[in-house]
């Protein structure tokens, strides 16, 4: 925290060095609410919570440049159950430089610190939790070029999650790592052109996971590599009507994948958004692609989804939002999947000078192919949130 400190002084005397070509924005936004199930699992463990954030944003005009920045700090406390409170620190920097009149260099990088807790083991009249520290990183360049009637596009972005040993609640328990760590590769070029009153775009990407040897068999987890080819189409139509669609194909290798496993698998992402009279917005989205990180498999998830939402100004300051959203997950290394659906229904109020008030219910289904796995939420939640 006394480095985030530091940090967000370093950024205020610099964007207030020179008040003509700064620009500068802090958000905040404060909480509480109450869980059926805090831990998301199948323990149904109850607990109410407190939330608080507060991140600082802000650019700075150079001559033939800008510079922007990022620093954030959040924190969650769980009174019952103290040692699933979570804390981030983190900063992120971007720097863009214009090489030529159509060429232009983008360099970024970000740091973030995560303290947070978990459950263990659920005894009869005893729980055992644990806290742990991660340090995620990530660093990336692209390129930008406008030829050949489009625009042109190149980024290297590389992101490591270092997982930290995980303290016990339960005296005599040595801290242990629980999880393997990893890094991600990502490559990804592309082009996009104007088409039929809209932009049409090809991409295509390159990812690769890592993951440390002697973590490989401790923890049951692997690399993969994954090549996609997409095809991208986005308009705007006179009816109110937005519409972005991409397909394409994504196929994935590791010498640690089944040989009955498909390899080639549909890459699909699309969004339409339809503003209804009476001052309503219709959005409607699914995805589905091959995921490396942030998974439950050893190896890779072919994760898709669908959503849909609704937004409806009901006064002139309060707005009702309905959302519901269902996704399915199948494992690659293990035969095995998930499937989650979840809804939400969010009350906004808005106060002068932007700020909002917002009461939101949500409830959240989970089902996999291990019945004992399965687990429900119902949350409830009030926040509080603005800018200046």
């Amino acid at each position: 925290m006394r480095f985030l400190g530091g940090l967000l002084c370093a950024a205020s005397i610099l964007a207030w060095h020179n008040p003509t070509e700064a620009d500068s924005t802090v958000d905040y936004k404060v909480g509480m609410g109450w869980s059926s199930n805090i831990f998301q699992d199948p323990t149904q463990l109850s607990a109410a919570f407190g939330e608080a954030k507060l991140a600082l944003r802000g650019s700075l005009a150079l001559e033939d440049s800008q510079l922007a920045y990022a620093l954030s700090t959040s924190a969650r406390r769980v009174p019952k159950y103290r040692f699933a409170d979570q804390r981030t620190a983190g900063f992120e920097v971007g720097y863009a430089y214009d090489v030529g009149k159509a060429v232009k260099l983008t360099l970024k990088g970000g740091l973030e610190r995560r303290r947070n807790g978990d459950l263990f083991l659920a005894l009869p009249g005893a729980l055992i939790g644990y806290r742990k520290d991660d340090v995620f990183a990530t660093a990336s360049a692209g390129l930008t070029a406008d030829h050949w009637g489009g625009r042109n596009h190149l980024t290297a972005a590389l992101s490591n999650l270092d997982r930290g040993k995980a303290h016990f609640t339960l005296t005599g328990l040595k801290p242990t790592q629980l999880e393997a760590g990893y890094s991600l590769l990502d490559v990804t070029g592309g082009h996009i052109r104007p088409l039929l009153s809209g932009e049409v775009g090809a991409t295509l990407q390159y990812r690769a996971s890592h993951i440390a040897g002697a973590e490989r068999k401790t923890f049951g987890r692997f690399p993969a590599e994954t090549l996609r080819g997409s095809l991208a189409y986005g308009r705007v139509y006179g009816n109110g009507i937005t519409l972005m669609a991409e397909a394409g194909v994504v196929g994935i290798t590791s010498p640690h994948l089944g040989e009955t496993v498909e390899r080639a698998r549909p890459f699909l992402k699309g969004e339409v958004t339809w503003q209804l009279p009476h001052k309503a917005v219709l959005k409607a989205k699914l995805a589905r692609d091959l995921q490396l990180a942030d998974i439950d498999d050893p190896l890779a998830e072919d994760m898709r989804m669908i959503g849909l939402s609704l937004e409806k100004a009901v006064t002139e300051k309060l707005t009702l939002t309905l959302a519901y959203e269902q996704a399915y997950s199948d494992w690659l290394y293990y035969d095995y999947r998930t499937r989650t659906k979840s809804a939400a229904a969010t009350l906004t109020y808005r106060l002068p000078r932007g700020a909002t008030v917002a009461l939101e219910y949500s409830h959240l289904v989970r089902r996999e192919n291990d019945k004992a796995a399965d687990f429900t939420v119902d949350g409830l939640a009030v926040r509080f949130a603005g800018s200046f």
